[in-house]
């Protein structure tokens, strides 16, 4: 009877403290998970973390990241004011695998998401694989509600040829891409800004480098300064 008692008081411990975690999980997720269409038939996951300002910002992950990674960074845009949208390219998390030559298209498609949702003044973060694929978006369609761009070694793509985007490129100088993206910020047109870190991190692992409380105040203050 003492055992059956003690196993009585564990469960309702247990399912206590199961309780407790779903609250604090519920009083820290600020986003929402919505889905949006591609242009050749793609289904995207992305997470919309809501703010109060009309600006809202995409975030483009790289090769071995997902949208999660950029989470933190969304999470202290959203105290700002500033919305943003994290999306899980194709083939990523639970968005449609698709052809990887067109991850553009998911660009495209975040950017029409967001102004169906009345939202005109966009901005775009990316890495590596995530920045290439914002360079070819913005080659093949160049959308005006785009105010600013931040791209971390993007992995390809020409520059950016509007004028009307403000640009902020970083790099690694002992980085594989040091070069290419140099050759992307110089293709590039004005207003445009190249910041080099030392090391050799690539990308989104800057963030896991000496350098990442430097980059987030970086990008922060990128995206929230007003134009």
């Amino acid at each position: 009877m003492k055992n059956k008692y003690v196993y009585i008081v564990f469960l309702f411990l247990f399912i206590g403290s199961l309780n407790a975690q779903s609250k604090m999980v519920a009083n820290t997720t600020h986003f929402k998970l919505v889905n949006y269409s591609t242009e050749d038939g793609g289904s995207i996951e992305a997470s919309f973390f809501k703010a109060s300002k009309n600006l809202v910002v995409i975030f483009a992950h790289g090769a071995v990241f997902n949208k999660e990674s950029w989470y933190f960074i969304a999470e202290k845009l959203q105290k700002k004011g500033i919305s943003s949208l994290s999306i899980d390219f194709r083939g990523y998390g639970n968005s449609k695998k698709g052809s990887t030559n067109k991850r553009s298209l998911d660009i495209l498609g975040a950017i029409n998401f967001l102004k169906e949702k009345g939202l005109n003044q966009i901005a775009i973060v990316g890495g590596s694989m995530g920045g290439a694929a914002v360079l070819n978006a913005l080659n093949t369609k160049t959308d005006k509600t785009i105010t600013k761009v931040a791209l971390l070694a993007p992995a390809g793509g020409n520059g950016i040829m509007s004028k009307s985007i403000k640009k902020l490129f970083v790099v690694s100088k002992n980085e594989r891409l040091f070069t290419r993206v140099n050759k992307i910020y110089n293709e590039s047109s004005k207003p445009k800004e190249l910041k080099i870190f030392s090391g050799a991190s690539h990308a989104q692992n800057m963030f896991k480098s000496a350098h990442r409380e430097e980059l987030i105040n970086l990008i922060l203050n990128f995206l929230s300064t007003p134009e």
